[in-house]
């Protein structure tokens, strides 16, 4: 996955608001996982909501997606692709 300059100037973004002024490729990389995580554990709330049953594949698809950052070692190449991470496939 070939991170976006925007991609990186968000999670350089969100380091700084957490007192990181000049942060390492592996924290930029580690910052996009987790934003991007949260993005996509957003677009599947729907999925969570209580009139809605939601099934095995989506609950374990979700916590693969809490679990995300323990257990990759996300790193940006000099070419800004993201290593080190496995994303969960989205059930169908």
């Amino acid at each position: 996955m070939i991170l976006a300059i925007g991609d990186i100037e968000r999670a350089k973004y969100d380091l700084q608001k957490k007192g990181i002024t000049n942060p390492t490729n592996e924290e930029i990389a580690m910052q996009f996982v987790r934003n991007h995580r949260t993005d996509l554990l957003k677009n599947s709330d729907w999925m969570a909501g209580s009139d809605v049953k939601m099934n095995d594949q989506w609950r374990n698809h979700r916590q693969a997606l809490r679990d995300l950052p323990a257990n990759s070692s996300p790193s940006l190449d000099n070419d800004n692709n993201l290593t080190g991470v496995v994303w969960p496939s989205e059930p169908t």
